[in-house]
């Protein structure tokens, strides 16, 4: 599977949807604040996957 922004931010989306989420369940947080939350994780997650496919595919890390 070849590195793209795509791919980071899909891998993103489900990495910081799961944090976000056990987060949240693990502060016993219901409703609305555990929607914040996931949406929190997701946007970080997407933002981070995107960055990093970035670094990946421009040779930046080792």
């Amino acid at each position: 599977m070849s590195v793209n922004q795509r791919n980071g931010a899909a891998l993103g989306l489900l990495a910081g949807t799961t944090f976000g989420s056990g987060i949240g369940f693990l502060l016993g947080w219901h409703s609305y604040d555990l929607v914040i939350s996931v949406a929190a994780g997701g946007i970080l997650g997407i933002a981070g996957g995107i960055w990093l496919s970035c670094r990946i595919l421009f040779k930046e890390l080792p």
